[in-house]
């Protein structure tokens, strides 16, 4: 997560404020808690953009929606926290943030008669509260992944649909990336934003990429390459801000559909195979994924500011394994064991991070009678660029950046299937990429309701 976003946002017009509050709340008092049934098929993949504001939330659980007359589905929520630094960082003391969201997704077929699986959806988010990272941490990675600009936006606008048979599916419009890309269904326990879009991309891209909590223009596609291997590919925007620096006050709404050359185009392609589960394996399910993205804009030399480079670049794999399911668990369920692990390089000429990794591990049902409930013990990692280390060193420094560390153990706790509860301990070494700073210990509760 790129530091910069912590800044305080500028005021937009107050009609177009009143425009998104007065929609948002259209939205949520419409849902109906006790509903849950229809979700649009469309673009509703392993990890579909309908649920990355979910995905970004970290709940591991798929949001309540209310369907209505099978035209319209509505969804959203309210996520509340309180995390406080312990000792170390930049400063001690607790910090609150809420983050309120809502979406609606329209089946064009049974509206319009368009063809099948072809939808419609919005969705805006109204993040407000205190800044934790840049005020009392000093962290790379972000500790809470619902940090956010203070204002309400528009987050997603895109149509979509599926194509031969269901082996090509799309979207085009206004999208996200963090919830095709690189992502691991473990890592939702976690509240530290490494565990999210990683920063072996966040970090190196212009302003995060396209990823919560600024979308961009752009087109997804998911092809069917066999039963168990299909191919994804995305090309967005190159600059969700519309300003390199990443000024905080430029189209806070949301409503900037503005593309240009400067800015370049940021385009990711992933390759995923799947180990499908059956009832005679105690291993049932598992993924792998092997992806690159480039970005066509220039880019800083790390050694001699007053050089730059032409695009950038990198790869990264992702693997996910159940380890073991509970006696009596069906295969395909959640209740056991499962261990995750990611990684990502750059050219370490042109970016700040050379290499991110996270792993970890996560149990559903480990507490008897609590059978949704997950612990979730992660590490996170970021290694700082040798050439900016050099150049650290030609410059005469005294510390040199190396590395940023995360340590993190979450227990959601599941209260009704609307409800849930997260205690959080985080433990950060090196805030900043560097030992200037005191390891960070940090302690937090979430909660998340869904309507």
């Amino acid at each position: 997560m790129n530091p910069n976003r912590c800044l305080v946002l500028r005021r937009s017009s107050p009609a177009t404020r009143l425009l998104l509050v007065a929609g948002l709340h259209c939205t949520l008092a419409a849902m109906n808690p006790r509903n849950c049934g229809f979700i649009a098929r469309a673009a509703a993949e392993e990890s579909p953009a309908a649920a990355a504001v979910a995905a970004h939330l970290t709940l591991g659980q798929r949001e309540t929606t209310a369907p209505i007359d099978r035209k319209f589905t509505v969804e959203g929520g309210y996520t509340a926290e309180v995390l406080g630094v312990v000792s170390g960082g930049v400063q001690r003391g607790a910090v609150y943030r809420g983050l309120m969201d809502g979406a609606i997704q329209c089946d064009l077929a049974a509206i319009a008669g368009a063809p099948v699986d072809s939808v419609f959806r919005v969705s805006a988010l109204f993040p407000h509260g205190g800044t934790l990272s840049n005020a009392r941490i000093g962290d790379l990675q972000g500790a809470s992944n619902i940090e956010a600009y203070n204002h309400p936006l528009l987050y997603e606008l895109w149509f979509g649909g599926r194509l031969g048979s269901d082996r090509l599916a799309w979207r085009a419009g206004r999208l996200v990336a963090d919830g095709d890309f690189a992502t691991t269904e473990s890592g939702g326990v976690f509240l530290n934003s490494s565990f999210g879009w990683p920063a072996f991309i966040s970090a190196n891209t212009l302003n995060t990429g396209p990823a919560f909590y600024r979308s961009a223009l752009g087109v997804f596609g998911r092809l069917a390459l066999a039963e168990r291997l299909h191919a994804r590919a995305g090309v967005y925007d190159g600059d969700t801000f519309d300003d390199a620096g990443g000024d905080p006050s430029r189209h806070p709404d949301g409503f900037n559909f503005r593309l240009s050359r400067g800015q370049g185009a940021f385009a990711v392609v992933e390759v995923v195979l799947e180990r499908e589960a059956d009832s005679t394996s105690r291993l049932p399910l598992g993924t792998l994924k092997l992806g690159a993205w480039h970005h066509t804009a220039e880019f800083s030399d790390q050694l001699d500011p007053t050089r730059s480079h032409r695009g950038n670049h990198g790869w990264y794999a992702v693997v996910e394994q159940a380890l073991w399911r509970e006696p009596g668990e069906d295969p395909g369920g959640s209740q056991g064991l499962t261990v995750f692990a990611r990684t990502g390089f750059t050219p370490r000429d042109r970016n700040f991070i050379r290499q991110a990794w996270d792993a970890g591990l996560s149990y559903t049902g480990l507490v008897p009678g609590r059978d949704a409930d997950t612990l979730g013990l992660g590490v996170a990692a970021v290694r700082i660029s040798e050439d900016y280390r050099r150049a650290e060193r030609a410059a005469g420094h005294e510390t040199l950046s190396d590395y940023e560390l995360v340590v993190e153990i979450s227990y959601r706790l599941v209260g009704r299937e609307n409800w849930s509860l997260m205690p959080d301990l985080q433990w950060i070494r090196h805030p900043g990429g560097s030992p200037a700073l005191p390891d960070a210990l940090l302690v937090g509760l979430r909660t998340r309701v869904t309507f």
